[in-house]
């Protein structure tokens, strides 16, 4: 099975991060996140945000991220949390992964988080409240370097059976 990572920016990427950089505004020396989004060797990595495309881009680029592609809400239908905004990027994404795929979807949103569960992607929160339990989130943690972390560490393991 493919595995697909689908990211939010804001309060994802951004916020709840280690070094509290102003990413928006200048390239950042320190490439641990790229580094760690390509250690996990996902078939294809996205960007899905309520921000706008230049805004996904100009994070992107400042970040070094190794992306597929940005949906933003100027270049998508609808936006987060809506129904209809995670089946046209669903439907985009398989266009581009051919075969059954499996999507780690990112986001300190809870409402973003449940209707991606909705979907059937597996849910990620980034966030400090990473403590409470929510049945759509399969996974939380305080910031995104953490949560790449346990999943490079789980892959590791899976290969070691």
């Amino acid at each position: 099975m493919k595995q697909v990572l689908v990211f939010d920016i804001d309060d994802t990427l951004i916020l709840h991060t280690n070094e509290r950089i102003n990413h928006y505004n200048h390239p950042n020396r320190n490439t641990y996140l790229k580094d760690l989004i390509e250690e996990l060797k996902s078939d294809k990595v996205y960007i899905y945000t309520n921000g706008t495309y230049g805004h996904g881009k100009a994070v992107v680029d400042n970040l070094y991220l190794p992306v597929n592609g940005i949906f933003a809400r100027d270049n998508i239908p609808f936006m987060k949390p809506l129904i209809q905004s995670f089946d046209y990027v669903g439907r985009r994404i398989s266009e581009e992964v051919q075969g059954d795929s499996e999507y780690y979807f990112f986001d300190d949103q809870l409402d973003n988080l449940k209707t991606a569960k909705e979907k059937g992607w597996k849910t990620i929160w980034i966030s400090p409240h990473f403590t409470m339990n929510y049945s759509f989130v399969d996974y939380s943690f305080p910031n995104i370097y953490q949560a790449l972390v346990v999943f490079i560490i789980q892959k590791e393991l899976i290969k070691r059976e």
